[in-house]
């Protein structure tokens, strides 16, 4: 890049811009937020952030040359003892080649002693420590001390980094509601970009000239978690920013990339396109495996199959390879992005045209695909296409089987990195959640009752059913039913090992109805694992996102002693959403001493806009008051 002078200073937050919003001096905090016992303008909030402010430009370093200087600080109020935590701050940064470092870290907290006067307690120097969280990321953590219920603390750092290119998201909102928030850009005259505002609310804009550009907003209440929700920063009040182009005297360059570029630059990466050509050997047992097999389909399934017991993934993400897949491979413990670049290596031995995938998971947001940055990635998955299907595969996933899309990517945006055929690709599967449910109940005559159940989970609810009975939950799944109290007496798990097969359980259990009085209760939705309405809440910010489509069948009957008489049988029953993409039927008959039943709940979209939120609480409000509904019973 060529040359050119750049001079100016900077006193952070002491610009005419903010000087009437009275920031309070680093180090000083006001009697009345240590009194304060809520906030006004978020009630039973465990903690609000008193002051979140940033600051970043861009200069011309001699001997360095062109890098940007961020100098943050943050000031909170404990409310509750929930918030305590807080105080453990964790500050990344990417510290591959020195891209980013921290300096200027200080913090301090404040309390009231018994007499009503200010203490003040430093962060002490030796409480600060930095760790490797990968190869190319770092950070720097620490307690802020003597931090309990009506504690205000504060923290400043400052990260300098070489990426000039490239300014941070100010994020505004947070979890917990924020007073103050303000962030200020100063950019060179020669400097254009682009900005995007995501608010809900009132954003101030103040131009301060060659001091910069304030961005302010206040009072912002938190984003509390919702229930069926992702992708949650897509939803937090923000500014974005993109530097576009370096306009300057008798120099020009264009800053903003394509997505072509990012793909051919990628492919001739070290740690990416070049890791993939390392050479591997392939164990015995897989060439065995492979001389056996013949289509593209079944060599998915045995590579991955094999890849995905083999390596263990160390819970670490990132789009490039730790210390290549050789290391990985001989220590069978790795990254997500070695673990699948091994698969893809080992896919294209066996003849098979394998490519990876940049994804972004749900949880991290959607992917911009207007602005094309390695940096909102957070994964490396892989792509096979075969003549009737595309197969998207993460052999870190230990549950997945190799047919079905991961569901934390499923219906998302992602960077297929291919020379030929490489871009932006829309990931979706016709897979849904079934979950298929059979029992039968013997009632005695003391209200006892002994029981049988079949449990078939098939598609996305396999998975998940994995992941139960890996954490050693599924007791918990079936004796925690409302209304009824069960014990588990036997327990046998078949197609474990048969990721084509439905993940079968055979349950035997025992328990006694709920009484009042005289009269007995029934459920007829056991093990169905929806025992409480999610949406109960007035109002909702975030879409709904039930991550893919779900079935639910219920089956079963109950039989009764001679001495029992049923005093009311749920009435049959069918409930739709008028655009019928969710739909609820119930059966029920009695037969003599026999009660049988049938329930079925079909919900054929993933997610709904928040728009749809009034029809989706109000159908989920009446759909659970049918679920609620009881056999009752009577004794003659």
């Amino acid at each position: 890049m060529k040359k050119f002078a750049l001079f100016f200073s900077v006193s952070l937050w002491s610009v005419a811009a903010i000087a009437q919003d009275k920031i309070p001096s680093f180090g000083k905090c006001d009697k009345a937020d240590l009194e304060m016992k809520d906030c006004s303008f978020d009630p039973g909030a465990e903690a609000l952030v008193l002051l979140d402010v940033g600051e970043i430009h861009t200069l011309y370093v001699p001997n360095i040359g062109w890098q940007s200087e961020g100098n943050y600080r943050m000031r909170v109020k404990v409310l509750k003892p929930a918030a305590v935590h807080r105080a453990e701050v964790k500050i990344a940064f990417y510290s591959n080649n020195r891209m980013q470092e921290i300096s200027g870290l200080d913090g301090i907290s404040f309390n009231l002693d018994a007499a009503g006067n200010i203490e003040k307690s430093d962060l002490e120097k030796k409480a600060i420590y930095r760790k490797a969280i990968n190869s190319q990321r770092s950070e720097v953590s620490f307690a802020l001390p003597n931090v309990k219920v009506g504690t205000v603390f504060e923290y400043k750092y400052t990260i300098t980094s070489r990426s000039y290119s490239y300014l941070p998201t100010w994020t505004f909102q947070k979890g917990i509601p924020v007073r103050y928030s303000a962030f200020n850009v100063i950019l060179p005259q020669y400097f254009e970009f682009t900005t995007q505002v995501i608010k809900r609310q009132e954003m101030e804009k103040k131009d301060a000239g060659d001091d910069g550009t304030w961005y302010i907003m206040r009072t912002i209440p938190g984003l509390k978690d919702e229930p069926y929700s992702s992708g949650r920063e897509d939803y937090l009040q923000r500014v974005e920013f993109q530097l576009s182009k370096i306009n300057a005297p008798s120099y020009y360059e264009e800053i903003r990339t394509t997505w072509p570029k990012l793909i051919n630059e990628l492919l001739e990466d070290e740690d990416f396109g070049l890791a993939i050509k390392k050479n591997l050997r392939m164990p015995d047992d897989l060439k065995g495996q492979l001389a056996s097999v013949n289509t593209t389909k079944d060599k998915v399934r045995t590579v991955y199959n094999f890849v995905q017991q083999y390596m263990q993934w160390n819970e670490e993400e990132g789009i490039y390879s730790s210390n290549g897949i050789k290391d990985a491979w001989d220590k069978k413990n790795a990254s997500i992005a070695d673990i699948n670049f091994i698969l893809i290596r080992l896919l294209r031995d066996a003849d098979v045209d394998a490519n990876p995938v940049l994804v972004r998971t749900k949880d991290n947001g959607a992917v911009n695909t207007v602005y094309p940055f390695l940096r909102q990635f957070n994964a490396v998955f892989v792509q096979v296409k075969d003549a009737e299907k595309t197969y998207i595969m993460n052999a870190a996933d230990k549950f997945n089987p190799f047919y079905l899309i991961p569901y934390d990517v499923l219906y998302c945006r992602a960077l297929l990195v291919d020379k030929n055929d490489g871009g932006i690709i829309q990931i979706q599967d016709d897979g849904k959640y079934m979950n298929n449910i059979f029992y039968h109940c013997n009632v005695d005559p003391d209200g006892k009752l002994i029981g049988e159940a079949t449990l078939n989970n098939s598609g996305y609810s396999r998975n998940l059913r994995m992941r139960t009975l890996k954490k050693d939950q599924f007791k918990g799944l079936v004796e925690d039913n409302e209304g009824i109290q069960l014990k588990m007496d036997s327990f046998i798990v078949n197609n474990l090992n048969e990721d084509m097969k439905p993940l079968e359980q055979k349950v035997s259990f025992n328990g006694s109805m709920q009484s009042s009085g005289e009269y007995f209760f029934l459920p007829y939705n056991l093990f169905m694992g929806l025992e409480k309405n999610p949406f109960v809440e007035e109002n909702r910010v975030m879409d709904i996102d039930f991550d893919f489509p779900k079935n639910y069948v219920i089956t079963g009957s109950y039989t009764l002693p001679a001495d029992y008489v049923v005093n009311e049988l749920p009435k049959n029953t069918r409930m739709i959403l008028p655009d019928t993409s969710i739909a609820l039927t119930r059966l029920m008959q009695q037969d003599g001493n026999m009660i049988s039943f049938r329930l079925t709940l079909d919900m054929n979209a993933s997610g709904y806009s928040a728009d749809s939120y009034p029809y989706i609480k109000e159908f989920f409000k009446k759909m659970y008051e049918i679920l609620d509904e009881r056999i009752v019973l009577k004794k003659k």
